[in-house]
């Protein structure tokens, strides 16, 4: 059993990551949006191939881990799934149009859990909240948490989108704590991803916290060498007993 007085007891600010965290984000969120931009490209361009459609989405998604942590630019992504499934050169306008798909079907497709609001509040009543997501967008990543009533809940909001890296790169870990004006060491991480969450947090020196609630699109296993979460949960409401006592 893990206890706060051994693990958290410095613990002043919890820190979230969103996707898959706080809301289920997983395979089938991701295939909403893949139909509205699959709908969105074939009422511009006609029949889509579904098949490259996923394939070139795919190595979008995990593009940021393969070239130092960069974050991916929105509309170059657009433009990039537009001329790989159509021989056309696209115009700013469609890319623009295919971005605003992007966003109006990801914070649609988004839904808060019931018990997540309360657990903030309660948890809000003795420590700082803030949250760190990866995603292109800040525009959606914001106007979802505003749409699920969760703004007011944090301190600091950063979007790896409007940073440029993505974690587990140190510096989307900088920018909350500089928000905060707190130490590292004050701060526990709570998020799914093993590379991200895991590695980010706890090599920024902050506590790590493992959910394994829901079923991430993306996945990366454990190398040697890698740090330890120093807790891991099943379901987002074990923080109670773990962080409240």
């Amino acid at each position: 059993m893990w206890m706060m007085s051994e693990i958290f007891a410095k613990t002043k600010v919890v820190c979230f990551d969103l996707g898959n965290t706080l809301i289920e984000f997983g395979p089938r969120q991701v295939a909403v949006l893949y139909e509205a931009l699959k709908d969105s490209l074939e009422g511009e361009f006609g029949t889509c191939d579904v098949v490259k459609l996923k394939e070139v989405r795919d190595r979008q998604i995990v593009a940021p881990y393969h070239n130092g942590y960069v974050e991916n630019d929105l509309h170059e992504c657009c433009r990039e799934l537009i001329e790989e499934i159509y021989p056309v050169t696209a115009s700013a306008a469609q890319v623009e149009a295919l971005a605003e798909v992007r966003y109006r079907s990801f914070v649609e497709a988004i839904e808060l859990a019931e018990g997540v609001s309360t657990l903030l509040s309660r948890l809000g009543e003795r420590y700082r909240l803030a949250l760190l997501s990866n995603y292109p967008c800040g525009r959606s990543i914001r106007d979802g948490m505003e749409k699920l009533g969760m703004t007011g809940h944090f301190e600091s909001i950063v979007v790896s989108g409007e940073v440029g890296f993505v974690k587990p790169h140190r510096r989307p870990y900088e920018l909350m704590i500089e928000q905060l004006g707190a130490e590292a060491g004050e701060c526990v991480y709570v998020g799914d991803n093993w590379l991200a969450d895991v590695q980010g947090a706890k090599g920024m020196g902050m506590g790590a916290i493992l959910t394994t609630q829901h079923l991430p699109y993306e996945r990366f296993d454990p190398k040697e060498g890698d740090h330890e979460p120093d807790a891991r949960i099943g379901e987002l409401g074990e923080l109670e007993g773990l962080l409240l006592g």
